[in-house]
């Protein structure tokens, strides 16, 4: 039976849409609208932080004991042990009754039901070393408050990713690399600290509970046709200090000894080591610049280096297994020439305990270093094989020396102890002014009256003179002056201020307002 040509049921395929009629359902369902359809940029989000190393390669860094001890936390996840109940704590002593002891609160009803299931063990295996360097980036933005155990500050998920380098994959999607940095963020708030301790002059015991990072994830998504949340537009994540800031990151404390202020300085360089094929590189790292404030010598042994970042378990087996021992000291000496070459590390190999033959072939001469092992052995050790035992009974014993970045060892170097005055004489500038210290064991910055009021911050001025929002931010937290102090001081508001470090950050102060703040932040035009 012929079939009779009619084109009235037919749409044009040049027409933008057309409809399809789905059996079962009351609507119609443009396919052009499916084919076109495209995330939108989210409006109206909460004001979040500049992102990190924006002007500078540096920034300052929280680097108190639970800084440093929360690191180890997260990078030794083996040595943690068990309570009676099944969770887990990991105690870090620090001599003379003090210790930090670290359990894992993830049961919470505001935590994602993943978390909540989620074993702790597992929780410090799968993000350990990531969890690590999230916990830096926080301590940073809690080094450029006043009061960080007032203040809270909000971050940009998607600026996070491009600050820790991570989740670049292109198997990702945009919204899974969000929904990834959301849950480290959750995770990493599931630190808490059982904190004992006492310093200085205060003849009292302090034994405080609480979390190192008080996390809470927004997660902004577009619905998709049918009104459920589809893909992930912007994670905006929220982060209040916990109360161990007030003792161990309280600038106005330490001026009156009734608390520390402990911080250095982080390298943008940190963050572009691959945390997955490098990780005892990341961890080197990580552990090295926190620490380099109390342990301003930079030398360690290797034994002692280790220890501080791998588990337990894994220096037994390196003194027990040749095979592990030899593969851990080929990573070590990938490690080391990564800090040298990429962090800017300088490392030097002690000569008394370290022999030239123990050292990786980037450390040799080159007469020695093109010959194979056996001949370099030869001729270094009279026999071609190492000696018995050589891990345990030489490497772990080997000393090295690292000194940090020239500019960052510059900074720290400019920290002085203040010399108490013996002769019971005041100084000729201050007799008539009885409330100028005589003395402190607290370190402080230089010699300039301006300079004894703030501290070192690396910031780079443009050429051009002109005052942007960045550099405001910069010199604000550097003088520890709050916005709103700021604001009032000029006759502005705190939200203004909020503007310009915000939104205007690489855009020049207009000129009336640019004066007034070279005036209130005390820069010399």
């Amino acid at each position: 039976m012929p079939v009779a040509k009619d084109n009235k049921g037919y749409t044009s395929p040049e027409l933008p849409c057309c409809q399809v009629v789905i059996t079962g359902l009351d609507v119609n369902v443009p396919q052009a609208t499916i084919a076109n359809k495209r995330l939108r940029k989210t409006k109206n989000l909460p004001f979040t932080e500049p992102p990190l190393f924006a002007n500078k390669n540096y920034e300052m860094m929280a680097t108190g004991a639970p800084i440093v001890s929360a690191t180890q936390a997260y990078l030794k996840h083996p040595d943690w042990s068990e309570y009676g109940n099944g969770s887990l704590y990991l105690q870090k002593p620090f001599g003379k009754g003090r210790y930090i002891e670290f359990y894992i609160l993830h049961k919470q009803e505001h935590q994602p039901q993943y978390l909540s299931d989620c074993a702790e063990h597992k929780i410090l295996e799968q993000y350990g070393v990531m969890a690590a360097r999230l916990h830096a980036v926080f301590a940073t933005y809690a080094a450029g408050q006043a009061e960080p155990w007032k203040q809270s500050f909000i971050l940009r998920g998607s600026e996070l990713i491009k600050t820790l380098k991570v989740y670049k994959s292109k198997k990702l999607t945009k919204s899974q690399r969000l929904k990834a940095i959301a849950d480290l963020a959750l995770v990493v708030g599931t630190l808490g600290a059982v904190i004992y301790w006492y310093e200085g002059e205060l003849n009292l015991c302090i034994k405080e509970r609480c979390l190192l990072w008080m996390v809470s994830v927004q997660e902004y998504s577009q619905p998709n046709l049918f009104g459920d949340p589809d893909e992930l537009c912007e994670v905006i994540i929220r982060v209040q200090p916990g109360l161990w800031t007030y003792n161990f990151l309280n600038y106005q404390g330490e001026q009156s000894k009734t608390a520390l202020y402990q911080y250095g300085f982080i390298p943008k360089q940190v963050f572009e080591i691959d945390p997955h094929r490098q990780k005892l590189a990341t961890s080197l790292a990580l552990y090295i610049i926190q620490n380099s404030r109390t342990h301003k010598s930079g030398t360690y042994t290797i034994h002692s280096l280790l220890s501080e970042i791998l588990p337990s378990s894994q220096i037994e087996q390196a003194v027990n297994d040749y095979r592990y021992g030899w593969r851990l000291k080929e990573t070590l000496e990938e490690a080391l020439l990564i800090l040298k070459d990429k962090v800017g590390i300088k490392i030097e190999f002690d000569d008394e305990t370290y022999p030239m033959w123990l050292r990786p072939l980037w450390a040799m001469p080159d007469e020695l270093s093109c010959l194979s092992v056996k001949e370099r052995n030869q001729h270094l050790l009279g026999t071609k094989r190492f000696p018995d035992n050589y891990i345990q009974n030489f490497l772990f014993p080997a000393k090295l020396i690292f000194k940090l970045p020239s500019p960052i060892q510059r900074h720290l170097n400019q920290f002085k102890p203040r010399k108490t005055n013996t002769s019971g004489d005041k100084p000729q500038n201050q007799k008539n002014n009885p409330a100028t210290p005589t003395s402190t064991s607290t370190p402080e910055l230089a010699e300039t009256s301006s300079q004894a009021n703030t501290t070192p911050q690396i910031i780079e001025l443009a050429r051009t003179g002109e005052l942007t929002g960045a550099i405001v931010r910069q010199l604000r937290t550097a003088k520890r002056i709050s916005q709103r102090q700021v604001a009032s001081a000029i006759g502005m508001s705190q939200s203004w201020l909020r503007d310009i470090e915000t939104e205007g950050r690489d855009k020049p102060v207009p000129q009336k307002y640019a004066v007034k703040l070279k005036e209130v932040l005390g820069i010399v035009s």
